[in-house]
């Protein structure tokens, strides 16, 4: 994916605060998913990039953090938001790392995903969630479901990529 479809896929509609703000990327990988949120939040903001492997060379404004995301307690600042690309399918318990990660999130931040909308596992997705599987996760959890941003097509098969967002608390 090029950070140009990046940026597309997770473009939020909310227009943001001037204020600087403090997100975390699970799952970070490469970072390409931290720099395009960071691009679109107000300047001075800060990503957390979260990742078992650590982002070589971070652009300003991104903090490379080495570690498992699934372990709780994370030790991070209170979260404007959370973005979640292509990381919540390795979560086998996912309305309880959700319920958990929520509450990291302060009253009226974002919780982002780019997930594969298949319910399908094969050996790269192991806990898939189709968008609707999804919102059903939120639902079963008393919140707002995350509702459809856009979608593409994925190179890796048949399922399509999509970028699902919603506001917590």
């Amino acid at each position: 994916m090029t950070s140009q479809e990046a940026a597309r896929l997770i473009q939020l509609p909310h227009p943001t605060t001037p204020q600087p703000q403090t997100w975390a990327d699970l799952g970070s990988g490469s970072g390409l998913f931290s720099e395009a949120l960071l691009r679109q939040l107000p300047p001075q903001s800060q990503v957390y990039a979260i990742d078992r492997t650590a982002i070589p060379h971070p652009a300003p404004g991104i903090i490379p953090l080495q570690r498992d995301f699934r372990s709780f307690p994370w030790n991070l600042p209170p979260l404007n938001g959370i973005l979640m690309a292509n990381a919540l399918h390795f979560v086998e318990q996912q309305e309880t790392f959700l319920r958990q990660a929520a509450g990291n999130i302060v009253p009226g931040g974002q919780f982002l995903f780019v997930e594969y909308d298949t319910d399908t596992p094969n050996p790269w997705v192991p806990y898939p969630l189709s968008l609707s599987t999804l919102q059903s996760r939120f639902r079963n959890l008393g919140l707002q479901p995350p509702r459809l941003l856009r979608s593409m097509p994925s190179k890796f098969g048949r399922a399509r990529l999509y970028a699902a967002v919603t506001i917590v608390g």
